[in-house]
């Protein structure tokens, strides 16, 4: 018997956000399976109310960059980050979906949706971002995540045709790390994160 971790475990171990991305070129199809497998999730009730939009489009990819204003990053001695990403994954949430299926008559004895302590879809959408990383990560590339706190949701929403009655949750970069950029690490410190059979600090 050996104590070798899995391929998993290590995948996991060694996973960082990355935000610093040089400037390449990839062929679409090392990517072009993430968002047909970051889809693979349990939702609540099958409700299948979380989307992946992606995109590999040069183009889009620099407008996107512009939203996130980027230059006023790059102007502070920041790298590149969105504007060199190989590919963007954005994950969308259609809560409506969720609603309608538990209005259904075998959901009559179910919590109503509008009632939920802990709204299930952002669980879902976590679920599905998670995915998305990890397979990025498999491709031997760097992942990274970005919200859209200050960000002008709208433009997004214009930029790929997004229907209003979709709430985007959050992006997800994938490119290949730009390892010669000095980035100044927070250091945080170290805080239980296991807990074995109680609560323990």
């Amino acid at each position: 018997m050996t104590n070798e971790t899995t391929y998993l475990e290590n995948l996991l171990n060694n996973r960082k956000v990355v935000r610093n991305y040089k400037k390449t070129s990839l062929e679409d199809t090392k990517l072009k399976n993430i968002s047909k497998f970051s889809i693979k999730i349990p939702t609540a009730g099958f409700s299948r109310g979380i989307e992946i939009l992606n995109t590999f489009d040069v183009k889009k990819i620099k407008n996107v960059s512009k939203i996130f204003n980027e230059d006023n990053f790059i102007k502070d001695g920041k790298s590149p980050w969105i504007s060199n990403s190989l590919a963007l994954f954005f994950i969308l949430l259609n809560e409506e979906a969720y609603h309608h299926r538990y209005s259904k008559n075998d959901k009559t004895n179910a919590v109503n949706s509008k009632d939920w302590d802990v709204p299930y879809w952002y669980v879902d959408a976590g679920a599905a971002m998670m995915n998305c990383i990890l397979l990025i990560e498999e491709k031997e590339l760097s992942s990274g995540f970005m919200g859209l706190h200050n960000i002008d949701r709208k433009k997004i929403h214009e930029e790929f045709k997004i229907p209003d009655t979709y709430q985007i949750i959050g992006m997800i970069t994938a490119g290949v790390e730009d390892s010669n950029t000095d980035i100044s690490k927070n250091k945080h410190n170290k805080k239980k994160l296991i807990h074995n059979e109680f609560f323990s600090r």
